[in-house]
């Protein structure tokens, strides 16, 4: 949503501020929830088919209500659709790409009741098209086609421009503006040329982190350290969508740390869906010669990282996935890292895909830490130190080696859809890494461990399936059955002394277990993911020399308010707790959870400005 640049400004101050008043300090799901100004157990719905000028229906067309709060449903194969809204007035409108659409209707949501609506679309020169001109030159628009470049017809582009005008959109001609306004020096108030018709979009969170585990619990330098985080986008032009995130804690007496990431997107479904950016992250922590670790550590650690991937449609069914991440970490022995990767996708038959996937990945110890998470959720910075477990021992990277050919099948059409997978998978990691929680009093300082146990060998297959019930539930399930053969490193000696467990020997069987959850609850403005995985190899926190069956979770609650901060914004509480000490979206071995010792309990809350 558009904002003025005044608020953007003070939006930034408070996270500011408010990151250097914690006493103690140490994150795109991009939501399509609807932005509330009052919650109601009672909303109301509208639902409806949208076809083409021949009666078919149209699926993969949008429609978009903004009104009160703002909403956009995807048709199903049938063109079949429904919103859920808040009473209130709203205006719908239907979109697709491949259609010409005059649609543009003021309706009332009342409280438990339902709309029905049939919409629809042209087709470009089909003989409907002098009907739509005449229909669109009335409505003052333009047919598709004939928009200058500033005129975008996607999805994003159409809210954008319909959203309530600010300052940035008011043209000079409209007169004085009124009301809270940050005209350039001279000028007589109107928006200066280059952000005229840019409309941003973001959110401000003010959060705090915690860690409960190690030998001492909550120990006086694990007091929650507070974390501040804004992040602004804005569509650049027709090309796709812009977005920086920066995040900042700090906490006394333990690491400082800082991300910047500055990215392009492009449109979801356009030809070639491209996504490139640059990131950066620092963090410094005080000197501690009490500690032997530091000795062989720096005060502070720097990675850099630019990566460029891009989702090409090749032909109609043919998809191809490719690109590369380069990253430097200046902690390495070897600093810098080139992660290649090239998949596909091929429509065999209506509803059935065929998968492949290779890639080469150069994971780096405390990589997890720096490296960006999805669009949706809040970036904590390092919160930890680490250093090698063998004293003056560089530290290395992992090398992992992946090879993935799978099948996709879609049982049944429609908003409600489960989808089985199978794939068979080899995979060659080199220099394995192992990190160790709980040594020590270093734990007690928020430190941990890292070595090399070995190279292993896997080969391994496995089965799942995934549901959707329209736009508010997702869920799966995946089990996957591994065969690994280890090479040991010379490392192992000294990781055999501390955590038994996570050496291992000669050839191994594992059986891994992942549950995946996601619900978006409109009538309550609630969203819920929960991550749980479970494994029967996880290396345990006592000195057991055999590993042991055990589970972790991840789990994130956003909670919205019926309070606007911003006008036209959101307030969010959010909540996490997670034992998983990686994220499963960031590239990796499926050993690096495994080998991780008594993982700490990570608690993350705090509340999320969006605007």
């Amino acid at each position: 949503m558009r904002r003025r640049i005044t608020t953007l400004v003070q939006a930034a101050t408070i996270t500011a501020v408010a990151a250097m008043a914690q006493p103690a300090a140490a994150q795109p799901a991009g939501t399509r929830a609807p932005v509330a100004t009052r919650a109601s157990l009672h909303v109301g719905s509208v639902l409806g088919i949208v076809k083409d000028d021949a009666g078919r229906g149209i699926g993969g067309a949008s429609v978009i209500a903004l009104g009160p709060t703002s909403a956009l449903a995807k048709t199903d194969t049938q063109g079949r659709f429904t919103l859920s809204l808040l009473p209130g007035q709203y205006v719908l409108r239907a979109s697709h790409d491949l259609y010409i659409s005059t649609y543009r209707e003021p309706v009332r949501i009342d409280s438990s009741a339902r709309l029905e609506r049939e919409i629809t679309l042209w087709r470009p020169g089909g003989t409907g098209d002098a009907a739509v001109t005449a229909a669109m030159a009335k409505a003052g628009q333009a047919p598709a086609g004939e928009a200058g470049p500033e005129h975008s017809h996607s999805d994003a582009a159409w809210r954008l421009r319909h959203l309530v005008r600010t300052v940035l959109r008011d043209e000079a001609s409209t007169g004085p503006k009124t009301g809270n306004t940050l005209p350039p020096a001279g000028s007589t108030g109107a928006a200066t040329p280059a952000l005229q018709g840019i409309d941003f979009s973001g959110q401000v969170n003010l959060l705090t982190s915690s860690t409960v585990g190690g030998p001492a619990g909550w120990a006086p330098d694990q007091l929650p350290r507070g974390i501040a985080y804004l992040a602004v986008g804005a569509q650049a032009g027709d090309f796709g969508d812009w977005r920086m995130r920066a995040a900042f804690s700090g906490g006394q007496g333990s690491a400082a740390a800082w991300v910047l990431l500055g990215e392009l997107v492009g449109h979801e479904r356009a030809t070639h869906a491209y996504r490139a950016g640059i990131s950066y992250g620092a963090q410094g922590f005080d000197a501690d010669d009490t500690q032997p670790w530091y000795a062989t550590a720096s005060a502070s650690r720097g990675v850099a990282g630019i990566y460029a991937f891009d989702r090409w449609t090749a032909l109609p069914g043919v998809v191809l996935d490719y690109g590369v991440r380069i990253d430097r970490y200046d902690y390495l022995a070897d600093p810098e890292l080139v992660s290649p990767s090239v998949g596909g996708r091929v429509n065999v038959l209506p509803r059935t895909v065929v998968t492949s996937h290779v890639s080469r990945r150069l994971v780096a110890p405390g990589a997890d830490e720096f490296l960006p998470p999805p669009a949706s959720g809040p970036w904590v910075p390092p919160e930890r130190t680490f250093s090698s477990l063998v004293a003056r021992a560089p530290i290395r990277a992992e090398d992992v080696r992946h090879y993935e050919i799978g099948v996709e099948h879609v049982l049944g059409p429609g908003g409600d859809r489960t989808t089985l997978v199978a794939r068979r998978f080899r995979e060659s990691i080199t220099d394995q890494v192992a990190t160790v929680f709980g040594i020590g009093a270093a734990s007690d300082q928020g430190h941990y461990f890292v070595a090399t146990p070995g190279s292993v060998d896997l080969d391994g297959w496995g089965v799942g399936v995934r549901q959707q019930w329209r736009d508010r539930i997702q869920a799966g399930v995946s089990y996957s059955m591994i065969l690994a053969t280890w090479d040991p490193h010379r490392q192992a000696r000294a990781i055999r002394h501390v955590a038994p467990s996570a050496v291992r020997l000669g050839h191994e069987r594992l059986h891994d277990l992942t549950a995946t959850f996601d619900a978006d609850i409109p009538e309550t403005l609630t969203r819920v993911t929960v991550a749980v995985r479970a494994n029967s190899a996880f290396a345990r926190a006592d000195a057991g020399a055999l590993p042991i069956l055990d589970g972790r979770f991840d789990v994130e609650v956003h909670q919205a308010l019926p309070y606007q901060p911003i006008k036209g914004g959101r307030l969010e509480l959010l909540f996490a707790v997670r034992t998983l000490s990686r994220d499963g979206r960031n590239p990796g071995s499926i050993y690096d959870e495994v080998l991780t010792v008594a993982p700490p309990l990570r608690l993350v809350g705090g509340f999320q400005v969006r605007f």
